[in-house]
């Protein structure tokens, strides 16, 4: 029975298309600053998704590194409270940057990035984004571009000013034409169950 109460549920979600942005914490700023996420540091912050959805990845965030270097990776993790805390939807390690270059700033190049989350299931409501343990090219320090977004952040637990990022993937949404094709094969099995029960008899 549950696994065709599985079955049932998987005919009743689709997936839209790839790479829509299902939460903006706005644009780049380069020009408020930083938050460093290495060396010990953290930064959390948080999205509302409205409604259920398939995570896909975290893109337009802005990383400032001291000039030449360049962002490489980070750890990320994707939960229900702030700084890893409540449950732990998901997370990643020392993954790989998808970085373009966007302006420099004084001594400081700032790039835009992203990175891939494979597929995160979430119902609708309230996550943290939480980066840390970021890498560079040079080794050297890595800062989240703080953009004074919606989002309500923090840094090892102190409030701060929000960082740019969005998060990218597809709304689960019924599909009519697979709520009908659901509905009439479970009428089939109904009645398959009842004539069963009536040559039992």
């Amino acid at each position: 029975m549950r696994v065709l109460r599985q079955a049932v549920f998987l005919s009743l979600v689709s997936v839209a298309g790839w790479g829509t942005t299902l939460y903006t914490n706005g644009a780049i700023s380069g020009a408020i600053g930083g938050a460093q996420i290495n060396g010990g540091f953290e930064v959390t912050d948080s999205f509302v998704l409205s409604s259920n959805a398939l995570v896909t990845g975290v893109s337009n965030f802005g990383l400032w590194v001291y000039t030449p270097d360049v962002p490489a990776t980070v750890d990320w993790i994707i939960s229900t409270a702030p700084d890893g805390g409540g449950t732990v939807e998901a997370s990643g390690a020392g993954v790989g940057l998808t970085t373009a270059f966007f302006e420099t700033v004084g001594n400081r190049d700032i790039y835009t990035s992203s990175f891939s989350t494979g597929g995160v299931t979430l119902s609708a409501g309230t996550y943290y984004l939480e980066l840390l343990n970021a890498t560079s090219v040079n080794s050297g320090a890595v800062f989240w571009d703080i953009n004074g977004g919606s989002s309500s952040a923090d840094t090892n637990g102190s409030p701060i000013t929000s960082e740019s990022f969005e998060i990218d993937g597809n709304v689960i949404t019924p599909e009519p034409t697979s709520v009908v094709l659901s509905g009439i094969g479970l009428l089939a099995l109904a009645s398959v169950a009842r004539l069963r029960r009536q040559f039992q008899r």
